[in-house]
Order: structure tokens, then C-alpha cells, then sequence
């Protein structure tokens, strides 16, 4: 029971014998309005039943009943049932005894997420169990986080991610295509190998629409902008010839040209209800001597008047338009008085021990001006360690276990676990995305259910997504806790069920960090030989420093590069692999090299 994420508000487990499924067992489903998405998942969870679909009464529910017992009154939509669930959107009841399951919703997603519940109850005891559950999302929007600059999985991996988010509950996905979105009038934006193709695109969103997931696009409009602003055609409309990413508010061509691919994205994505415009770290404003003379000098000034224009551009077409809030963070009152209230201000904070106080602080001067606010804390993020192989764990959950208080306490809506490839496209790649999921779906559990119980969270990761019990995993290497996920899933490597793949790669990812940084990396000892030049004692704790340095980059190398040809195309997974290693190869052939080491074997 344990094993379930997110944990349900209220369970309760019943006295009598569990149901199981038989041939016998009859599969129906009632809808108060035919949802085509219902039927599919409920034929793709119990493929061997039949579905019988009736379109009656109120809400949603499904049935499964035992034949070989005697028939069960109330086979319909229960409004009693439905009553208790006091008008909540996506929540649900799940009620199972020995002779049927039922479930039952206000809404056509409160009945996918009953369906995923019961899912995972079977999947963790072969049965399911006699219970009662009572459930509901305490965040409207639970949104996970595609950044596509760096690194990035392979197009049909990203559809099944959709479908994985949506078994925790997740129902919208940000995502920052950059020059991966197959721009049509602007192609010299677009990346020569790794751009989605229109097909892809528009695949990428029917799995969205299945899944009960709202895509939100994000195209940045001021900064990180360097996709754009590297190309010679558009380099005069930098902020200064150093500022690669920003864009100048004051050149009668930024709006043009920014408005051009906000149109692009919004008609990709008709059904979508917001756009991000990006907007934060615009590191140059106001620097140029145009924006010096039209704007006085201010930046808050400059930046509200570019960003107003871009919100009254996107709010004529329909679209509400989220910011990046950290620009206005110290904004005089009097300026940001100006701001369009037709947006909503997302407050990423991703470090430091007082989320609750910084946010509150923040939403109070934006909820005053009547501006929506949004919150983001990160599941990846710089954290100072840009060659981070997976999460700096430790940061990751504060940083999310002090949201979730902090949502709490001020009602946020919308709570977005941002997962960032790189600080920006011409940086480093921090990681693969496929090392993320044990921050994602901890901001899963507390997105849904803010006071869900963060203690057992590493006990009931282990066993949904690992298959490992909290039994087998302490017997083992007894204590762990939660933000020990990375020390211990390489060692328990031989007691994975699920996902094997992904332990294995941050097993290949610690080995890669034990040969290198972790394990007396030689290039940190070289130092020595300039202090006691010639000492023989010196040259042979070096050489051996060396040649365990080497043995281990020749052992991890062919396993990274195989690992993530799994999750990417090859020359990006290149990429990647450049990126850990181009130092090390660098040594070889000098220092090393220098000090003659290069020749050993």
C-alpha cells in the first residue's frame, strides 16, 4: 500500500478478501459525456475484458464485477458517492472488495486518475486489495518540465514520458522547444539534425490530448535568446555585440521579429491556455544608449514596456501569458504598477532556507496589482556543479519539500518542476533527463498531495518504479532516506525489476565520477611534482593515481556512450560524452603527456 505515488489523500484499508481477476470478470464503464480517451485506457489497462460503454447519469465510472458472484446493486454512477468528492475536479473514489472494483469521478481525468491508482495497487501486489480511497489534487496545474536546448531524449521516448507523467497524475508539461520547434518562416532558426519535424510536433501533442496533459510552450521573448542572436542577420538586434542572448526592447525590429515566433507557436499549440514568454535573465538591459535615452536608464521601465507590448500581442489571440519572475523581483512600486494584469508572474526559487518567506513576499507585491502567481521550484537546476551526471539531490528535495509547504500556505495553482538540460544553449549539459525521475515524480506526490508523507517517499519510489521492497532494499544497506536515492540505487543494482535501464545509467554515471573526480583525480595531484621535482616516492604515487585514473575512464567510456544511445540519437549522446571527457583526453595529450605518463601501460 505503500508503494503508491502520489499518496492518496484518505485510504483506508477494509476488512475482506481481496478482488482477483479472473475470466470471469466483467469490465463497464458509464460517462456522462462519451470521452473516446476513457475507452482506450480502460481497453489498453485490461486488454483480455471486454468494455461495455454507457452514456448515462452523472459524472464517471467504472465497474469491474465479478460474474461468479451475485449481483451488486448501484452499478451505475453513485451520486452519494460523487457528493462526497465536494465538487473537486480530477479527484475520485476508489472502492474495492472481494466481488468488484468501482470508480468514481465528477470528471472524464478524476476517472483516468482513479484508473491509475488501482493500476498501481495491482502492479504492487499481484491483487488488489480491499480499500477505500478517497483522492484529489490540491494543485490545479502539476506540471513537469522538457527543456530541449542541450541534450534531450529521442522524439518517441518523449511520448512515452508524456504517458509515464500522466500515471502520477500529471496533467501539464512545459516545454522550451528553442531551435528544436520547426519554425516555417524563420528555418535558419531551426536545428539542422535535432528539430522536431511538423509529424512529430503534432504527434508530441495527440499523446498530450490522450494523456489528459495540457501542453504550455514556452518561447523565449527577451533573453536566451542565443539561438537567434548568434546568426549575423539578427546580431544587430543585440542588447551590445557582447550580449549574445539578449534582445533590444528599443529597436522597432525586436517586436517584429519576437511576435513572428510567438504567432508560430501559438498556432502549434490551438488548445493550449497559456504561453510562456520566458523573459528572465536578461543580464544586458538597458544598456545600450537607445534604451538608456528612451527608458531613462531604468531597467524595470524597459523591460515592463517590451514585455507589456508582447502580453497585449498574445492576450488579442487568446493566449494568457506567463513571465519568469525575477526581472521584477526588485522593482519599484511606481513601474510596476505598469504591468499588463492580463499575465501571471512564475516565481522560480530554487536554493536557500526560506522559500516560504521569499515567495510570500513576492506574491503579495504581484496578488496586490491583481497578477496571477505561479511557482517553480527545480528538479534540476545549476546548483554550482555544472558537470552534475544526476541531481544534487540534497538541493532538490529542500528546494521541493519547501514549495509544497509554501503552495500550500498561498493557494498557488500552478506548480512547475523545472528540469534544466544546461544553464543555456551554448553551456554545459548537466545531465540526462532520464537520471530525473526520482525528483520528478517526488514533486508528483507533492503537487497532488502537499502533505504526503516525504518520509516514505524513497521506500515507495523504490518499489513502484525499481521494484524493490523496502525490505529487500534496507536488508541490504540498511537506513536510507530521502535524499539518499543516488548513493544507494547503483548498489542495489542487482535487485532492480523495473526500469533497470535507468539504474544502470546513474550506476555508469558514479563510475564515471569515482574515475575521474571522486577517486584522487590525477590532475588534482600533478601540483605535487613541481614541489618535490624528481622524488621517486612522488613520481610513483602519481603514476599510480594516473593508471587507476585511465583504467576507469577506459572502462565507463564504452558504457556511457552505449547507455545513452538508449535515450538519445547518437551524435547528441557525442555530445554528452565530449563534454565529461574532453578534459581528461586534453590531459593526456599534454600534461600527462609532459610528465611521460601518457606511454605507460
Amino acid at each position: 500500500m505503500q508503494s503508491l505515488i502520489p499518496q492518496p489523500k484518505q485510504i483506508q484499508v477494509k476488512e475482506g478478501e481481496a478482488f482477483e481477476f479472473s475470466e470471469d470478470v466483467s469490465l463497464s464503464l458509464y460517462m456522462e459525456q462519451h470521452d473516446p480517451r476513457l475507452v482506450v485506457h480502460c481497453r489498453r489497462s485490461f486488454p483480455e475484458l471486454e468494455c461495455t460503454q454507457v452514456i448515462s447519469g452523472k459524472g464517471y465510472s467504472l465497474i469491474l464485477q465479478s460474474l461468479s458472484q451475485p449481483e451488486t446493486k448501484g452499478a451505475q454512477p453513485d451520486e452519494v458517492d460523487l457528493k462526497l468528492l465536494n465538487g473537486r475536479a480530477e479527484g475520485y473514489r476508489l472502492e474495492v472488495s472481494e466481488r468488484r472494483v468501482v470508480i468514481r469521478a465528477l470528471d472524464a481525468p478524476g476517472l483516468f486518475y482513479g484508473l491509475q491508482t488501482l493500476l498501481q495497487l495491482l502492479k504492487s501486489v499481484g491483487e488488489v486489495p480491499a480499500v477505500s480511497i478517497t483522492d484529489w489534487p490540491d494543485t490545479t496545474l502539476r506540471v513537469m518540465n522538457f527543456d530541449l536546448r542541450q541534450t534531450f531524449s529521442k522524439p518517441e521516448l518523449l511520448l512515452s514520458y508524456l504517458a509515464d507523467f500522466a500515471r502520477y497524475k500529471t496533467n501539464a508539461v512545459l516545454i522550451e522547444y528553442e531551435d528544436k520547434f520547426p519554425f516555417q518562416k524563420y528555418p535558419e532558426f531551426v536545428h539542422p539534425q535535432h528539430s522536431l519535424s511538423l509529424t512529430q510536433l503534432e504527434e508530441l501533442k495527440r499523446t498530450a490530448q490522450e494523456y489528459f496533459i495540457e501542453i504550455i510552450p514556452l518561447q523565449q521573448s527577451f533573453g536566451h535568446l542565443e539561438y537567434v542572436l548568434r546568426h549575423d542577420a539578427w546580431r544587430h538586434l543585440r542588447e551590445t555585440e557582447l550580449s549574445l542572448g539578449e534582445i533590444c526592447p528599443s529597436h522597432p525590429e525586436s517586436f517584429e521579429l519576437i511576435t513572428d515566433l510567438l504567432q508560430e507557436m501559438m498556432d502549434a499549440h490551438p488548445d493550449s491556455r497559456y504561453i510562456h514568454l520566458g523573459c528572465d535573465e536578461v543580464y544586458s538591459l538597458c544598456e545600450c544608449e537607445r534604451c538608456k535615452t528612451l527608458f531613462g536608464g531604468v531597467r524595470e521601465r524597459a523591460f515592463i514596456a517590451f514585455l507589456n507590448t508582447l502580453i497585449e500581442f498574445t492576450a488579442s489571440r487568446g493566449k494568457k501569458v506567463i513571465f519568469w519572475h525575477d526581472m521584477l523581483d526588485k522593482c519599484p512600486p511606481e513601474e510596476l504598477a505598469k504591468l499588463d494584469k492580463r499575465s501571471a508572474a512564475m516565481i522560480w526559487i530554487y536554493n536557500g532556507r526560506n522559500i516560504e518567506a521569499e515567495v510570500s513576499s513576492l506574491a503579495d507585491k504581484f496578488r496586490s496589482l491583481g497578477i496571477e502567481v505561479m511557482g517553480a521550484p527545480a528538479v534540476r537546476s545549476f546548483d554550482w556543479a555544472e558537470h552534475q551526471n544526476y541531481p544534487v539531490l540534497l538541493n532538490r528535495t529542500d528546494n521541493l519539500l519547501q514549495w509544497a509547504e509554501t503552495a500550500d500556505k498561498l493557494d498557488l495553482g500552478c506548480i512547475v518542476a523545472t528540469n534544466w538540460t544546461g544553464p543555456f544553449s551554448l553551456g554545459v549539459p548537466y545531465g540526462i533527463f532520464e537520471t530525473t525521475w526520482y525528483p520528478m515524480l517526488l514533486h508528483a506526490d507533492l503537487a497532488w498531495n502537499r502533505k504526503a508523507d516525504s518520509a516514505t517517499f524513497i521506500d515507495r519510489f523504490m518499489e513502484q518504479f525499481h521494484g524493490i521492497g523496502p525490505r529487500t532494499g534496507h536488508a541490504q544497506l540498511g537506513n536510507y532516506q530521502l535524499e539518499d536515492y543516488y548513493d544507494v540505487i547503483w548498489k542495489l543494482l542487482d535487485k532492480v525489476k523495473d526500469h533497470k535501464d535507468e539504474a544502470e545509467l546513474i550506476a555508469i554515471m558514479h563510475d564515471f565520477e569515482a574515475a575521474t573526480d571522486r577517486s584522487r583525480a590525477i590532475h588534482k595531484y600533478v601540483y605535487r611534482w613541481e614541489l618535490y621535482p624528481g622524488d621517486e616516492a612522488e613520481r610513483h604515487s602519481l603514476l599510480n593515481n594516473y593508471m587507476r585514473n585511465r583504467r576507469g575512464r577506459e572502462n565507463v567510456l564504452p558504457r556511457m556512450k552505449a547507455a545513452l544511445e538508449r535515450y538519445q540519437p547518437s551524435d547528441m549522446a557525442e555530445h554528452f560524452v565530449k563534454s565529461r571527457f574532453y578534459l581528461h583526453d586534453y590531459l593526456e595529450r599534454t600534461l600527462y603527456r609532459e610528465l611521460g605518463f601518457a606511454q605507460v601501460e
